[in-house]
């Protein structure tokens, strides 16, 4: 499923006390199907006797959501306990370097490069064309899953993996950070398929160079999460306006912020919030104040620590 403005769904999805039932469920079963690949995903059961709406089970369902979003949106739809439940770290995060890139002018219609559509039909097919061609996501349909071996290497980097995150998790407990470094191997397994597959669609083998790549591509983003949940997810409204001021100055830079500047960029705060957050920030560490000469009355400025 490609989904855009993905924060907006996410944030009726993840509000159980607004949202209808029914668009609630849809984390929850998208939180289920993460590891549902093996198994059988029972439908909903319906009272009628009439046969117009039976149940419909899912057979080793395979559920690939891109979703696509700004940071405010999809960060802003977030609590604590979608961290703390494991919600969150079925996904793979990708933030933008630059969010405002150079404008591509060359852009224009141009029809897809014969080689790729070449290996989008070589993986379709697979081993043999597969056999769910035409079928559909029913239980009477027989399910033959293909599987993709590992080499040597690639099962000693994923043993190597297992002993790091068991020994990270022991040094996280009672973090959020645990749920996200719990999921680091399975995401970097899933990932590491799809190299495979991709190469060789006929006859995939997970290689070691596959499992390097994938893991640490994985562990990139899950620090980058990790750091992005600790500056961005909130419980309550006055950690959300903490939180907030202090990405606004942090994002200043070395330079930090005069008192003037940083009200002009948080006018929705009321001057007493806003001396009281800022009074939190330094007493906590995360920000400095610096006295700036200016040639009359000296001008304080704030800058973030960390």
């Amino acid at each position: 499923f490609q989904l855009d403005e993905f924060g907006m769904f996410l944030s009726a999805a993840a509000d159980r006390k607004r949202s209808p039932r029914h668009v609630t469920e849809i984390l929850d079963n998208m939180t289920e199907l993460y590891s549902a690949a093996s198994g059988v995903f029972l439908g909903a059961e319906y009272a009628n006797r009439d046969g117009s709406n039976e149940r419909r089970d899912i057979v080793q369902p395979c559920l690939c959501v891109y979703g696509t979003t700004t940071p405010l949106h999809f960060w802003g739809a977030l609590q604590g306990a979608h961290v703390v439940d494991g919600s969150l770290a079925r996904f793979i995060i990708l933030a933008t370097d630059e969010d405002y890139p150079d404008e591509n002018r060359a852009a224009r219609l141009r029809p897809s490069p014969p080689a790729l559509i070449e290996g989008l039909q070589r993986i379709a097919g697979g081993a043999g064309g597969g056999n769910l061609t035409g079928r559909t996501a029913g239980p009477e349909t027989a399910v033959e899953p293909m599987s993709v071996p590992m080499d040597e290497g690639a099962r000693a980097r994923f043993d190597a993996l297992g002993d790091e995150i068991t020994a990270e998790l022991r040094a996280a407990a009672g973090t959020f950070q645990t749920p996200i470094l719990a999921r680091i191997a399975e995401n970097a397994a899933k990932i590491a398929l799809v190299l495979a597959v991709g190469r060789d669609a006929v006859q995939p083998v997970i290689r070691m160079e596959d499992a390097v790549w994938a893991i640490e591509f994985v562990r990139h983003f899950a620090r980058r999460t990790i750091d992005a949940v600790e500056r961005h997810v909130a419980d309550t409204e006055t950690e959300a306006h903490l939180k907030r001021l202090r990405e606004i100055i942090r994002k200043a830079g070395a330079a930090g912020m005069t008192k003037s500047e940083l009200t002009r960029a948080s006018q929705w705060l009321r001057a007493r919030d806003r001396d009281d957050i800022l009074l939190t920030l330094v007493e906590s560490g995360d920000i400095v104040t610096v006295e700036q000469e200016t040639g009359g009355r000296k001008a304080m400025r704030f800058r973030a620590l960390r």
